[in-house]
């Protein structure tokens, strides 16, 4: 199955990609394919994580120049294809934003059996109410050639996350889900942060993580 994410930029939409990544190779023990659409936006790409990630059984796959990780120029491979049509577990990592949704245009006949996730960050100012979650959904809706089928919610202040901060964000995105007609799939929160709330977490499926994958420790 293929795993489509979108979200707006800032959302932590790689982040939430490389620990969907790590969860389904650990849970399924078969190799896991990150795609990494962004060519858009040069900070916190899955490819920078490549190395790492080999080592669990996840390719990431970009660039089609070899060393590709530092790598800015804007193209990609659809060599990633081949796996989406043998049915293999795969996760476009998209740009942020509905740029982000260009190149889909080359994937559309490939991709069958799919989910179309978006990652919301209520402490991003253009996603800090339901209803510009709402807003945001809809324009993805209108410009995707796959419509959406679940939400994310990423709720998060860096280092100063709270249980509150995550809960918080959970009321914005739950509302949003109940006026899109969507569920709340996943949430993605620290794990000691998450040891304070889980009662009260509600999603299909929990990513507790112990540090950020795609943010250095002196980011904050």
């Amino acid at each position: 199955m293929t795993t489509i994410v979108t979200g707006y930029y800032g959302s932590g939409k790689t982040e939430f990609v490389v620990n969907l990544a790590m969860t389904l190779a650990e849970e399924t023990g078969q190799r896991i394919t990150i795609a990494d659409l962004d060519i858009i936006n040069p900070f916190f790409r899955s490819r920078e994580r490549a190395k790492d990630l080999a080592a669990l059984g996840i390719d990431v796959m970009g660039s089609a120049i070899e060393n590709h990780v530092a790598q800015d120029i804007p193209a990609v491979s659809y060599g990633f294809l081949s796996r989406v049509r043998a049915g293999e577990r795969v996760i476009l990592d998209l740009a942020g934003g509905e740029a982000g949704l260009h190149l889909l245009a080359g994937c559309q006949d490939a991709i069958g059996a799919h989910e179309f996730l978006c990652v919301l960050n209520a402490y991003r100012p253009e996603t800090d109410t339901a209803v510009k979650m709402v807003a945001f959904c809809k324009v993805i809706n209108a410009k995707s050639p796959f419509p959406l089928t679940g939400l994310v919610n990423n709720g998060h202040m860096l280092s100063h996350t709270s249980g509150e901060v995550v809960l918080a964000s959970q009321e914005m995105v739950l509302e949003a889900a109940g006026a899109l007609g969507l569920p709340l799939k996943y949430t993605l929160v620290q794990e000691d942060v998450y040891r304070g709330i889980e009662a009260e977490v509600i999603s299909e499926k929990v990513l507790p993580f112990v540090k950020p994958q795609m943010r250095e420790d002196w980011q904050g």
